[in-house]
């Protein structure tokens, strides 16, 4: 109780000696109010009085920077710390240092520490090739579904903003319920295989999302329904911002629509569509939610790098190490994808030599 006194005299002390420098700082400001706002924003005055105008943005820019380092880059080398430590403490001074051990432990077909063959490299080249696999076939499919579906939205067409609400309510949805929803569907005795029962398609229930031949095919089925809105939109405001005089004179000279989204709507949509296309690939490389609680018959990157933590399971002894090593492989993946976004958007922001 007397402590909890004290930290609230403390804190009333603070504040007065904060209004006190304030108020001396301000002797220049007359009037009641003007003084009193003058006493509680003297610091941006200050700032603007000792280093200009210029710096304000700065000064304002600063607690986000400091946020943004505080829980993006020191995790990052801190995951780095891991990667080149071995153990089953989160504690370095309980790790031992083991330097690229790690990464030859996913790499290598060989186990470094027995001479065996090496479970863990065939576990990492399995999650990467189905990634790859994953990504190739799922990222070209939602952009042309939302592509296709941005340009009949755009049309006037009946309930075309109830349309468009329904298109993007998936996006809305936690990756939870989105897998419950589809579970149901999907599951041995879900609704899909009971209904190709009572048709005679099939003699039994499939388990879709385990089974070899189906569960990458609802995964990208699924992974798709669920994120396809987004981009939808984002391709709708490229439609949107085509100036309309370009249709109108196209459509006056009698030419057809095929001709007119191939001479005028593509082209003018492709930086909006490279910046989709980067934004989906990072997407991809970072599914997780959706397939984890999906429990598909396949495990991505990320799927793998959480059960290696041990935040599924029980923790081995190199299992932090290589978890860490592996997300470091996704992160540079992830870093290259985000430079070739800001690359693009860099391209098609900047002012050509004709418009100077």
């Amino acid at each position: 109780m007397f402590e909890s006194v004290l930290n609230l005299n403390s804190w009333f002390l603070f504040f007065a000696i904060y209004l006190l420098i304030g108020f001396v700082l301000s002797k220049e400001v007359y009037g009641f109010v003007p003084k009193l706002m003058s006493s509680i924003g003297w610091p941006i005055e200050f700032t603007q009085k000792l280093f200009g105008t210029k710096s304000l943005p700065y000064l304002f820019l600063f607690p986000n920077i400091l946020i943004f380092g505080l829980f993006t880059f020191l995790p990052l080398f801190m995951n780095f710390g891991f990667s080149v430590t071995d153990g089953t403490s989160i504690n370095f001074e309980s790790r031992d240092f083991s330097g690229l051990d790690n990464l030859a432990r996913i790499t290598q077909e060989v186990q470094i520490d027995t001479g065996g063959i090496n479970v863990e490299n065939d576990k990492f080249k399995a999650a990467l090739y189905d990634t790859f696999v994953f990504v190739i076939l799922q990222v070209p499919i939602m952009i042309l579904i939302a592509l296709f579906t941005a340009i009949v939205l755009n049309r006037e067409i009946i309930g075309r903003g109830f349309w468009r609400a329904v298109f993007f309510y998936p996006v809305m949805l936690s990756p939870v319920v989105v897998a419950f929803l589809w579970t149901l569907i999907l599951k041995r005795q879900g609704m899909l295989s009971q209904t190709l029962i009572d048709w005679n398609w099939i003699s039994e229930p499939i388990q879709w999302l385990v089974d070899p031949a189906w569960t990458m095919f609802w995964s990208i089925f699924v992974y798709t329904w669920a994120h396809m809105g987004f981009y939808m939109l984002i391709l709708l405001a490229g439609l949107q911002s085509i100036p309309r005089d370009l249709y109108e004179a196209a459509q006056m000279d009698g030419t057809s629509e095929r001709r007119v989204f191939w001479r005028i709507t593509l082209p003018l949509l492709v930086p909006i569509l490279l910046v989709v296309t980067v934004l989906s690939l990072i997407k991809a490389v970072q599914a997780f939610e959706e397939l984890y609680a999906l429990q598909v018959g396949w495990v991505s990157l990320v799927s793998y790098i959480v059960e290696n933590a041990g935040i599924r399971g029980q923790k081995t002894f190199f299992g932090l190490g290589i978890a860490a090593m592996a997300s470091l492989i996704v992160a540079l993946i992830l870093i290259i994808l985000s430079l070739l976004q800001f690359y693009f958007c860099l391209l098609y922001t900047s002012p050509s030599p004709r418009d100077s």
